[in-house]
């Protein structure tokens, strides 16, 4: 089988078994892999009905046709679940090296079923897995869980994903450290292994039996490889990451009115410029970390206290720097260290912090802390990590929050994921793609800000000439969404700058399989369907499609008043995806080649 080992580890860790899963290749074919093949696994094994931190929720983490070969950025995993955070399709990919490894072990991916009844470390090689006790890594930072088990291991080669301690607390939003500097973030994918008590995974090889993907044609790929690496070279936004990181954006952000200043309610702040990117590189960089195979390395390593560390980027930055008013870089850099070692998503933490802010000043709970005060920030993430006292009601989220205080308005999140760090007054389609995400309010891997200042796909008549219209923006946000899909399945980072030509062409060339810049549309239509009819499954309605009050009042600055109009945005988007009340049509299911859907 072309781009694939054509198999997948199974381990039940109620039953302490394993056992070997043979995809079947027109799964392969339609859903491709990564996500995709993820939610068709799901779907197939019923997660919607089961309690997102039973035992009987499946962690299904799969790679792409395209890991371990020479495309670039593609050592890429994603981990898919139902989300005990929203209680909806969850899914979140990360980069570091741990996906290639699994392809040279053999295994395109892995499904960990069942609950263990204590600590466990499950270690993958050729010859399958292990489940190996972790009680001693119990209760340890992600970082030092990492370097125990490579010590434990003994190998030369291992990539690790562990949860820390707020995965093992269940913290709603934890997340998975991936080889030690990269995330899998959103919809609380550590709390899945928390629940499971699955403390971490260690992949292992070999190099002298190290699996080689096999390519159908290497000539056909090589040459459009070396087309996109060129593109890669000649890009501003890649060059910009390599040189000062995601954080690079800040002040663009700050001026276009996409930062999103003091819980959202400010429309300027001087202290972009203090922890930008620009600023790090003046500082305390000292040099790029980035995943496997990739040419960008948009990571940053600085240097704190003397020694040198991962930095933090765009997301955490403006999450706990300009949400919460900490023009700090130093403690900024500390915070993002911290959230890091304990396992949280950096993005859902800061909103959750902020709120709290916001709620003290307003007189509605009193959470003890104040815009921009670092201090009492360290403390309350590690409280939440712990879940103690104010902190284990953070540890559920703002949709908790507002709940339980009366400000439903004010809980900036989308079906209870937090939104990120991307303001849909400054680019109106961010408001059809956060209502309508699977996994609720997400700014990846669609990024609608780029089309919005004006990156095009022609092939699909993807533009858009003015950023603050509301009309045909739930048609731009489908079509981006379609297209989007298919980088979290054919595993590839969303930073790259490639058109639906090359990622045709490379997967064609890679697996033999006839796909063609209008089939691959489809597949990535056919993926977001049946996510959307997972979420119906889960109590999805159409009701549940907007944002909330706090983020649809006009601000100063560089949105210039503007807020977006929601529910004409979202109407044009059923009408062109053919879900009538936010359900897919059978005529759709039927046109996608999902017709034994239920």
């Amino acid at each position: 089988m072309y781009g694939y080992c054509g198999k997948i580890l199974r381990v039940d860790l109620s039953e302490k078994t394993v056992s070997t899963l043979i995809p079947e290749e027109k799964d392969l074919r339609e859903f491709i892999g990564g996500a995709g093949y993820a939610v068709k696994l799901h779907y197939d094994m019923r997660s919607f009905e089961v309690d997102p931190l039973s035992p009987q929720n499946p962690l299904v983490i799969v790679t792409g046709p395209l890991t371990a070969t020479k495309a670039p950025s593609t050592s890429r995993l994603e981990f898919c679940a139902r989300s005990p955070f929203t209680g909806i399709w969850g899914e979140s990919n990360s980069g570091g090296r741990m996906a290639a490894y699994l392809k040279y072990a053999g295994w395109d991916g892995i499904i960990v079923e069942g609950a263990s009844d204590k600590p466990v470390l499950l270690k993958v090689d050729l010859t399958g897995a292990e489940i190996l006790d972790a009680e001693h890594l119990w209760g340890k930072g992600c970082y030092e869980t990492q370097e125990q088990i490579e010590k434990d291991l003994g190998e030369k080669r291992v990539a690790t994903a562990v949860i820390g301690p707020a995965g093992e607390n269940l913290v709603k939003y934890a997340c998975i450290q991936v080889d030690n500097s990269r995330h899998a973030g959103r919809t609380g994918v550590g709390a899945v292994m928390g629940s499971k008590k699955l403390k971490g995974i260690a992949v292992v090889y070999d190099p002298s039996e190290r699996q080689r993907v096999e390519v159908a044609d290497e000539e056909g790929f090589n040459r459009v490889v070396d087309e996109v690496l060129q593109r890669i070279k000649d890009d501003f936004t890649c060059n910009m990451f390599t040189q000062l990181g995601t954080s690079g954006y800040m002040e663009t952000a700050e001026g276009f009115g996409d930062l999103p200043i003091k819980y959202y309610t400010q429309g300027t702040w001087d202290g972009a410029t203090k922890i930008s990117g620009a600023a790090m590189a003046a500082s305390v960089l000292r040099g790029n970390d980035g995943c496997l195979g990739c040419v960008v390395r948009c990571g940053r390593v600085v240097e704190h206290k003397g020694k040198q560390i991962h930095g933090p980027e765009y997301e955490t930055l403006a999450a706990f720097g300009a949400l919460q008013l900490n023009d700090d870089l130093e403690s900024l850099i500390e915070i993002n260290y911290l959230v890091n070692d304990l396992g949280m998503d950096s993005i859902s933490a800061g909103v959750s912090v902020a709120f709290a802010m916001y709620l003290t000043e307003k007189g509605v709970g009193d959470f003890n802390i104040k815009w921009g005060d670092a201090e009492a920030v360290k403390q309350m993430v590690k409280d939440i990590a712990c879940r103690r006292g104010k902190g284990e009601e953070l540890a559920e989220g703002v949709r908790f929050i507002g709940l339980k205080y009366g400000k439903e308005a004010w809980s900036a999140h989308v079906k209870g994921l937090e939104i990120p760090m991307h303001d849909a007054r400054a680019f109106s389609s961010l408001a059809a793609a956060y209502a309508t995400h699977p996994r609720g309010a997400c700014h990846l891997p669609h990024q609608m800000y780029l089309y919005e200042m004006g990156k095009t796909i022609s092939e699909y008549g993807i533009k858009s000439d003015d950023r603050f219209s509301n009309e045909g923006k739930g048609i731009l946000a489908a079509k981006v969404q379609n297209f989007s899909e298919l980088f979290n399945a054919i595993t590839m980072c969303a930073f790259m700058p490639v058109k639906p030509r090359h990622i045709a062409e490379m997967l064609r060339a890679v697996t033999g399989y006839n796909y063609t810049v209008e089939n691959i549309y489809t597949a990535g239509e056919r993926m977001f369907t049946l996510k959307r009819v997972y979420n119906v499954k889960c109590g999805v309605k159409a009701e549940h499609d907007t944002l909330p009050e706090i983020v649809l009042q006009p601000l100063e600055g560089g949105s210039a008043g503007n807020v977006p109009d929601v529910k004409k945005q979202v109407s044009e988007l059923y009408e062109f995806r053919k879900w009538p009340e936010g359900v897919p049509s059978r005529e759709k299911l039927e046109e996608l080649g999902l017709e034994w859907v239920e």
